[in-house]
C-alpha cells in the first residue's frame, strides 16, 4: 500500500517544441489521408476521358476576349458558358486544378453564351465584359458563379463595389451597346463552334462538354500537349502552335447556329408587376379548388433549379395549405433531352391519381429519365402499368406538353422555374420569403374581392378576366 503522504507524480510537461511537432505531424497525416483519397478516388471511381481525336473546328475569336494563361501556350481551350449555368459553376475549380498541373501550357479563353430559358445571364454576361474593361474579369467570373441565384441588377452593381470598380463606368459599360455586341459575337461564335448547352469546349478545337472531371481534364490536356509538342519538334514555333493547328480546322460544326436568337434579340419577359391570363386547363394541381392565391408552375424535371425549388414550394404548402393552390404545367427544355419522358411520365400518373407522388419520384432521380426508368417508378407507385405506358406514349400526352409549351412561350416565361401566382410573374428557384411576400400580396387583393361579393371558388377567373393576354414587347 502506498503511503498517503507521498505525493503523486506529476505529469511530465511537453516542450513547446514537441507540441509543434504534434501539430504539424497531426495535419500532415490530414493532408496525406486527402491527398490518398484524391488519388484512390481518381483512380479507381472516376472514368478515363473520351479523348476526341477526329475533327478540329475553329473559334471565331475577336482577340480581346478574357484570357488565363500565356499566348504561347500548346494547348488553348476556348470555353463556352452561361453564369445561370449550374454545370458551368461545377466545372470551374475542376478545370483550375487541372491548369495548375500544366502551369504555362495551357490557357483558358471564355466566351459567353448565355441560353434562351436564362433570362439573368445576358445581364450577368454584360456585368463581366464591363468588368473586363477595368482588369477585373475573373473575379466577376467568380462572383457571378459563386452568387448564381443572385444576378438581378442590384447584385451586380454590388459585386462591382465589393471588386473596386468604377460604378459609372461599369453601369455604362454594362448597358452599352458594345457589351451587347461582344456577347452577341460570343453566342454566334458558340453557334458555329457546334454549341447547343453549356458549358461547351474547344481543346484545341476538339469539342468537348459537360462538367468533366480534373482527371478527365488532365488527360485531356496531356492528349492534346503532346500533340503541340510534336508540331514544336518540327520546327513550329511554341507562339504559333495553335494557329497551325487550326490551319486545316473546319469553320462550323453541325448548323452553325446556337438555340434560339442572340441574346440582345430577345423578347423581354413578362413585368413582374403586371398581371397576365394563365390557363389552369385540368392540370395537375395541389390545394383547394376556392384557394385565394393559385400559382402556375413551369418546370423541367432535369433543371437542378426546378429540384432546388421544391423545399420553398414545400413551405408554401405547410403555410398556406387553404388559401394556396399549385397547378403544375410542364416546360422540358431543348438543352434536357430525358425531360420530356418526364413531362409525359408526370400526366401519364395524372390519369390514374398520383400525378404529385410521380413529380417526386422524378425529381429524386433526375440524371435518369428514359421510358424503362419512368415505367419503374410507375411499378413502384403502384399503377397500372399497361395503362401507364399507353398513356405515356399517347398522342394525347404530348400535346398537353406542348400545349403548355405554348402557353410558356405565349407569356415569354423564360427558362425553368418559372411561376405565376393569381397572374403575376416570379422567376427562378427564388427562396421562400419571395413567394411568400407576393402570395401575401396577392391573397390580400383576393380577400378584397371576396369581401365584394365575389365567391371563393371564382376569384381566380374574375382576376383572369382583367388580366393581360401576354407581355408586351
Amino acid at each position: 500500500m502506498s503511503d498517503a503522504t507521498t505525493p503523486a507524480p506529476t505529469p511530465s510537461k511537453k516542450s513547446p517544441a514537441s507540441i509543434l511537432i504534434a501539430v504539424f505531424g497531426f495535419a500532415a497525416t490530414i493532408g496525406i489521408g486527402f491527398y490518398a483519397g484524391q488519388w484512390v478516388r481518381d483512380r479507381f471511381f472516376v472514368p478515363s476521358a473520351k479523348l476526341e481525336q477526329g475533327d478540329r473546328y475553329r473559334a471565331e475569336l475577336r482577340g480581346d476576349e478574357p484570357q488565363f494563361g500565356p499566348n504561347d501556350a500548346l494547348v488553348t481551350v476556348v470555353e463556352y458558358s452561361d453564369f445561370q449555368c449550374p454545370y458551368c459553376a461545377k466545372v470551374t475549380d475542376p478545370l483550375k486544378d487541372a491548369m495548375a498541373a500544366y502551369d504555362g501550357d495551357v490557357r483558358l479563353i471564355f466566351k459567353h453564351y448565355p441560353l434562351p430559358g436564362h433570362t439573368a445571364a445576358p445581364p450577368a454576361a454584360q456585368a463581366a465584359w464591363a468588368a473586363h474593361q477595368q482588369g477585373k474579369f475573373w473575379e466577376m467570373h467568380d462572383l457571378l458563379f459563386a452568387n448564381q441565384r443572385k444576378l438581378d441588377d442590384k447584385s451586380l452593381e454590388g459585386y462591382a463595389q465589393q471588386l473596386g470598380l468604377d460604378i459609372a463606368k461599369f453601369n455604362a459599360d454594362r448597358t452599352s451597346d458594345a457589351a451587347k455586341a461582344a456577347v452577341d459575337s460570343d453566342y454566334t461564335s458558340g453557334g458555329k463552334a457546334g454549341a447547343t448547352g453549356t458549358p461547351y469546349f474547344l481543346v484545341n478545337g476538339r469539342p468537348y462538354s459537360g462538367s468533366l472531371p480534373a482527371k478527365q481534364w488532365r488527360e485531356i490536356f496531356e492528349y492534346e500537349r503532346e500533340q503541340g509538342r510534336q508540331l514544336e519538334s518540327q520546327g513550329t514555333p511554341r507562339a504559333e502552335v495553335y494557329g497551325a493547328l487550326m490551319k486545316d480546322a473546319k469553320a462550323t460544326r453541325g448548323p452553325g447556329a446556337g438555340p434560339g436568337k442572340a441574346p440582345s434579340q430577345r423578347d423581354d419577359g413578362p413585368d413582374p408587376s403586371k398581371t397576365y391570363r394563365v390557363p389552369l386547363d385540368a392540370r395537375p394541381q395541389w390545394g383547394p379548388d376556392d384557394a385565394l392565391v393559385t400559382i402556375v408552375e413551369f418546370s423541367d424535371f432535369q433543371c437542378p433549379f426546378c429540384k432546388r425549388v421544391n423545399a420553398a414550394i414545400a413551405d408554401v404548402k405547410q403555410n398556406y395549405a387553404n388559401d394556396v393552390r399549385i397547378v403544375f404545367r410542364q416546360r422540358p427544355l431543348a438543352m434536357h433531352p430525358q425531360a420530356r419522358i418526364g413531362a409525359r411520365a408526370m400526366l401519364a400518373a395524372h390519369r390514374q391519381g398520383k400525378a404529385w407522388e410521380m413529380h417526386d419520384r422524378l425529381f429524386q432521380s433526375p440524371s435518369d429519365m428514359s421510358e424503362e426508368a419512368v415505367k419503374k417508378h410507375a411499378q413502384e407507385l403502384g399503377l397500372d402499368v399497361p395503362m401507364f405506358e399507353l398513356d405515356l406514349a399517347a398522342a394525347e400526352t404530348e400535346q398537353m406538353v406542348k400545349d403548355d409549351e405554348a402557353v410558356a412561350n405565349r407569356l415569354r416565361s423564360g427558362g425553368t422555374p418559372s411561376f405565376f401566382i393569381n397572374g403575376r410573374f416570379l422567376s427562378g428557384a427564388q427562396p421562400y420569403e419571395a413567394f411568400k411576400a407576393l402570395i401575401d400580396e396577392e391573397k390580400a387583393k383576393a380577400q378584397k374581392l371576396v369581401d365584394e361579393g365575389t365567391p371563393r371558388n371564382q376569384v381566380y377567373d374574375k382576376i383572369m378576366a382583367g388580366a393581360e393576354e401576354k407581355p408586351s414587347k
